[in-house]
C-alpha cells in the first residue's frame, strides 16, 4: 500500500482487525502535512498584518477605536499562538508516522528479526535503559508509553491520532480567532 511517498507496512504480529485500524488511523495521519502547511501560510499572513498594524499604529489608531484595534490584535495574537500549537504537532505527527514505518520495517527485516531474537533481558529491565536516556517527565512518559505500547499493539498510532485531533482543534481556533480579529479591525474603521 503506497501512502504518499511511503510504502505502509503491515506488520505480522497484528491480526487482520489491526491491520484495517492501522490503516484508516495512518491515513487520517497522512492530513496532518497540508493542515501543517496551511498553519504556516496562515501564521506568515498573521504575522505580516500584526507587523503592519504594529509599525503604523499610530496612523492605525487615526483610524480605528481603541477597542476595536486592542481586541483585534489580540485576536491575531491568539491566532497566531495556536497556529504555532499547529504547526509544532503537524511536525510531530508526520515525524511520528515516519517513525512507525521506519520502525515496523526494521523490525520485520531479517536483521531486525533476529536483533529482536537475541535481547536476553526482561521487558522491566529494556524498559529502564530505554527510559534513562530521558529527563523528568519524559522518563515518566516513556515508561508509561512501554507499557501501553505492551497491553496495545497499536498504542502509537492511537497516541499520534490524539495528536492529530489536537492540531486539528488548534487549527480551527486559529482560522476562527484569525477571521475575528480581522474583522474586528475592519468593523471598528471610524467612520
Amino acid at each position: 500500500r503506497q501512502i504518499r511517498g511511503s510504502v505502509m507496512k503491515y506488520p505480522k504480529h497484528l491480526s487482520p482487525k489491526q491491520n484495517l485500524l492501522r490503516l484508516l488511523y495512518v491515513n487520517v495521519l497522512t492530513i496532518a502535512k497540508p493542515m501543517e502547511e496551511f498553519a504556516t501560510w496562515l501564521l506568515a499572513g498573521t504575522a505580516a498584518i500584526l507587523g503592519a498594524v504594529i509599525v503604523n499604529v499610530e496612523a492605525v489608531s487615526n483610524s480605528l477605536s481603541a477597542t476595536s484595534l486592542r481586541w483585534g490584535l489580540a485576536l491575531l495574537v491568539v491566532s497566531l499562538l495556536t497556529g504555532v500549537i499547529s504547526k509544532q504537532i503537524g511536525t510531530a505527527l508526520c515525524a511520528g508516522v515516519a517513525l512507525l514505518e521506519e520502525m515496523y520495517g526494521e523490525l520485520e527485516s531479517p536483521n531486525g528479526a533476529a536483533a529482536l531474537e537475541g535481547i536476553a533481558e526482561s521487558p522491566e529491565e529494556f524498559q529502564q535503559e530505554l527510559s534513562f536516556a530521558f529527563f523528568h517527565p519524559l522518563r515518566g512518559m516513556m515508561k508509561h508509553s512501554f507499557k501501553r505500547g505492551g497491553q496495545d499493539a497499536l498504542a502509537g498510532e492511537k497516541q499520534l491520532m490524539k495528536l492529530f485531533c489536537i492540531q486539528l482543534y488548534a487549527l480551527w481556533a486559529q482560522n476562527i480567532s484569525g477571521a475575528l480579529g480581522l474583522l474586528t479591525l475592519a468593523f471598528g474603521i471610524k467612520p
